[in-house]
């Protein structure tokens, strides 16, 4: 398994912040990245909806933003 990105490889956008703000409250952003290449946009709309309901903070309106930014930045190609 390829060793994940921190956040400072990661592109800047609006679902960066999103990425900061609550997936890090539990857990650093290694184990987001370390997925890159594997997921789908579909398989990281899974997570994301997973993570809310395990109590991550994120805001109705920034969930498309994120799985969007995961999808493009982290997804598989």
């Amino acid at each position: 398994m390829p060793v994940g990105q921190s956040g400072d490889d990661l592109p800047e956008g609006d679902g960066k912040k999103i990425l900061q703000a609550s997936c890090t409250a539990c857990h650093d952003l290694a184990e987001v990245t370390k997925f890159k290449g594997f997921y789908t946009r579909d398989d990281w709309r899974d997570v994301v909806k997973t993570m809310i309901e395990y109590g991550a903070k994120v805001k109705e309106s920034d969930v498309d933003v994120l799985i969007d930014y995961l999808a493009k930045n982290l997804g598989k190609k």
